[in-house]
């Protein structure tokens, strides 16, 4: 990867693992035009340069959210014995628990907050 396929202009419209009809030009991930494409630079209005930037943010923001979404299964699936912790390898089991952990932390202080926030010690 990856193969290029560019506009009428030149531009690089979309990147390929493997090479089509469309892409058939080949360039190291690492040359400035492909980085150019991965990573737009912000014009001076705040804009990125190329329409591809906003679906690109969208497809990384929909990741994140999946990836709570995969973790709920994981727990479900667990808590119903369709599956157990140790099914996994043990590097998905250790990153299994130590994302229970952080999210248990995190559940409590928020928890911590928002009754203090009830008491009327927090106010934003």
């Amino acid at each position: 990867m990856p193969f290029i396929k560019r506009d009428a202009t030149g531009e690089i419209v979309a990147l390929f693992r493997e090479q089509s009809a469309e892409a058939r030009d080949y360039l190291p991930p690492a040359h400035p035009e492909v980085q150019h494409f991965v990573r737009p630079e912000a014009n001076g209005n705040g804009q990125t340069e190329h329409s591809h930037a906003e679906p690109v943010q969208d497809l990384v923001s929909s990741d994140l959210e999946m990836i709570r979404v995969y973790e709920d299964l994981v727990d479900i699936l667990i808590s119903k014995h369709v599956v157990v912790l140790t099914d996994f390898p043990q590097a998905a089991q250790e990153k299994l628990m130590r994302r229970k952990r952080l999210r248990s932390s995190f559940s409590s202080l928020t928890e911590a907050l928002a009754s203090e926030d009830e008491e009327g010690i927090f106010r934003i």
